[in-house]
C-alpha cells in the first residue's frame, strides 16, 4: 500500500497511473461533495446578512432562486458529460466543444478565476473569524491562510483519494449541524418577522414598486450567486469519477437537493428568528444557534462554519487544475499542464494556482485586483455554457450519444439564467459603482484578443 491504509492506493495502481491523463478513483459523492461542502461555506454566514441588509427578508428568497438557477447549471452539465465522460474543466469541456477555442478559453478562464482564487479568500474569511479583524491580527490571518492552502495542496498533491475522502468528511460535518438546528430552529420562527417582505437597504431604490423590488432582487442576488453558483463544481473532476454514465446525473442531482435542504432551512428560520437583528448583529447566525439551541447551537454552527471553509481550498485547488489539464489537452494552454503525477494529479496546474494563492494571500493588491474582475468573467462564462447547450441540445449526434438527456425547457432554461446574469453585473454597478465590473470586461477582452490572435498566428503558420 501506499501513503497508508486509510488512503486506498495500492501499489499496482500507483504503477499504472502514468502522465497519460487523469484516472477513475472516485466515486460520485465526491463529486457531489465538492459542490455540496463549498455552497454557503461562509456566504450564509457572511453574506446572508449582507444580502438581508440590502433586501430585507426577501432575502431568503433571492438565495433559494438563485439557487434554483443553479440547479439549471448543474442539469446541463449533467446532460454534457455523459456525451463527453472524458473530459475535465466543467463549463470549459462543453463551451469549447460547441462554439470553439475562443469561447472555450473565455469559459475556461472564467472558471478558473473564480474557482482558483476561492481557496485564498475563504481562507483569510475563516481567519478574520477565529482571529478577529483587528489589523494587529492580519499576518495571523494571513499565516493561517497560508497553512490551510499549503495542507490542501499537499493533500491534493497526492491524489484525488486523498483530497476526495477530506472533502467527504468535511462536507457531511458542515451539512449535519446546519440541518440539525434548521430544523430545531423551525418553532422559533417569527412568521411577522418576514413583514414587510421587501425592505430596501439600497438608497434610492424603493422597495413598493416593481422597478425597485427587481433591482433589490438583482443586486442581492450578485451577492448570493457567490455561494449558489457553486452547483457547476461537481463537472470538474468527471474523468477521475467511477461510471460517469451514472454518476454524474447522480451527483448534480444530489447535490441540488442537499444544497436546497440546509440553503432553504436556513435562510427562511435564521431570518424568521432574528427579523431585523440578521442585518444589526456582527455574527447573526451564532446568534441565532444561542437562541434555538444555546451554546450547544453555536459550537454546531462554529463547526458548520469551519468545515464548510476548510472545504473551499481544497476543491479551489482540485478544480483549477483540472480545467488547466483540459485546456492543455485541447492545445489552449501549455501541454507541461496535461502532464500528470504518478498519483494521477495534473500537478504543474496544482502547483500553478496553489502559487497563485500564495500571491493573493500575501500580497493584498493581487487579492484586491483578482477579487474585483471576478464578477463579469464568471457570468460570461455561465452565459456561455447556456449559448453552447443550445446547439448541443439541437445537434442530434450530440444529444442521442448521451445517457442523461436534458429536455429543451431546461436547456432554454439555462440560456435564460445566463443571460439573467448580466442583469446582475448592471445592477451592481448601478447601485455601487462600475469599478469592479470594468475590471471584469477588460479581463475578458485581454482573453479575447489573446486568443484572437494565437489563432490567427496559428493559422498563417498552417
Amino acid at each position: 500500500m501506499i501513503i497508508n491504509k486509510y488512503f486506498i492506493y495500492k501499489k499496482s495502481e500507483v504503477k499504472n497511473m502514468t502522465s497519460q491523463g487523469l484516472k477513475r478513483q472516485v466515486k460520485w459523492y465526491v463529486s457531489a461533495a465538492l459542490v455540496i461542502g463549498t455552497l454557503g461555506a461562509t456566504g450564509l454566514f457572511g453574506n446572508l446578512p449582507v444580502t438581508y441588509s440590502m433586501a430585507g427578508p426577501a432575502a431568503a428568497l433571492v438565495w433559494i432562486v438563485t439557487l434554483l438557477f443553479g440547479a439549471f447549471a448543474a442539469v446541463v452539465l449533467a446532460y454534457n458529460f455523459t456525451i463527453w465522460p472524458d473530459k475535465a474543466g466543467a463549463e470549459y469541456a462543453p463551451v469549447r466543444i460547441a462554439l470553439g477555442k475562443i469561447p472555450g478559453a473565455i469559459a475556461g478562464w472564467g472558471f478558473y478565476i473564480n474557482w482558483g482564487t476561492a481557496g485564498a479568500i475563504a481562507s483569510l474569511i475563516l481567519g478574520r473569524y477565529i482571529f478577529g479583524t483587528d489589523p494587529s491580527t492580519f499576518l495571523h490571518r494571513q499565516l493561517f491562510a497560508f497553512a490551510l492552502v499549503t495542507i490542501f495542496f499537499v493533500f491534493n498533491y497526492f491524489g484525488i483519494k486523498i483530497a476526495g475522502i477530506t472533502q467527504t468528511i468535511l462536507t457531511i460535518l458542515k451539512v449535519v449541524p446546519l440541518i440539525l438546528v434548521g430544523l430545531v430552529a423551525i418553532p422559533f420562527v417569527n412568521l411577522s418577522n418576514f413583514h414587510p417582505f421587501w425592505v430596501s437597504g439600497v438608497p434610492g431604490v424603493q422597495a413598493n414598486t416593481m422597478e425597485g423590488m427587481l433591482m433589490l432582487f438583482l443586486s442581492a442576488a450578485l451577492i448570493a450567486t457567490w455561494s449558489t453558483y457553486s452547483t457547476d463544481i461537481f463537472a470538474s473532476i468527471v474523468p477521475e469519477i467511477e461510471d460517469p454514465e451514472k454518476g454524474i446525473p447522480r451527483a448534480a442531482w444530489f447535490s441540488v437537493v442537499v444544497s436546497l435542504a440546509f440553503v432553504g432551512l436556513i435562510t427562511i428560520t435564521a431570518i424568521g428568528v432574528l427579523g431585523s437583528q440578521m442585518g444589526t448583529l456582527s455574527k447573526p447566525l451564532f446568534q441565532y444557534g444561542q437562541i434555538v439551541l444555546g451554546n450547544a447551537g453555536e459550537i454546531l454552527l462554529w463547526i458548520a462554519l469551519v468545515c464548510g471553509a476548510l472545504t473551499v481550498p481544497n476543491v479551489a485547488l482540485m478544480s483549477a487544475s483540472r480545467v488547466t489539464y483540459q485546456m492543455a489537452v485541447e492545445g489552449d494552454m501549455p501541454k507541461i499542464f496535461a502532464k500528470t503525477n504518478k498519483y494521477g494529479v495534473p500537478h504543474w496546474g496544482l502547483i500553478l494556482i496553489y502559487l497563485i494563492n500564495v500571491i493573493m494571500i500575501f500580497y493584498t493588491a493581487a487579492y484586491a485586483v483578482l477579487v474585483a474582475i471576478v464578477q463579469v468573467p464568471w457570468i460570461v462564462c455561465w452565459f456561455l455554457l447556456g449559448v453552447a447547450n443550445l446547439k448541443i441540445r439541437a445537434t442530434k449526434e450530440w444529444h442521442e450519444k448521451a445517457i442523461f438527456k436534458a429536455p429543451w425547457w431546461v436547456v432554454i432554461g439555462a440560456f435564460i439564467v445566463g443571460l439573467i446574469g448580466f442583469g446582475y453585473c448592471y445592477a451592481y454597478g448601478v447601485l455601487w459603482g462600475w469599478h469592479d465590473i470594468i475590471l471584469g470586461i477588460v479581463f475578458v477582452l485581454l482573453i479575447l484578443v489573446i486568443m484572437a490572435v494565437d489563432s490567427l498566428v496559428s493559422r498563417n503558420k498552417k
